[in-house]
């Protein structure tokens, strides 16, 4: 599945915008899949887990193959995602 530097954009606007107007300092990737899904962003059951069309939207942007999710770091040692609220 490949992504396009729209929907990242989209994406990414969504979700700084909902963090926010809900005073939200960061959200885990999960919490952002579930999210976009029940707000029809972005489809959170294609792939092998729930969540995986963010994740992999999330790892493409890491690598350079399309722009990186505004506010997401890939935080260590699990190398758990999270994104943050950039308008905080």
């Amino acid at each position: 599945m490949s992504f396009s530097n729209n929907e990242v954009t989209r994406v990414s606007d969504f979700l700084q915008n909902y963090m926010k107007e809900n005073t939200i300092v960061s959200m885990t990737a999960d919490e952002c899949a579930d999210l976009l899904a029940r707000n029809n962003i972005l489809s959170n059951t294609v792939g092998p887990a729930s969540g995986f069309n963010f994740r992999q939207m999330l790892r493409d942007g890491r690598d350079g193959k399309i722009l990186l999710v505004k506010g997401a770091i890939q935080e260590k040692p699990k190398a758990r995602w999270t994104i943050k609220n950039i308008y905080d």
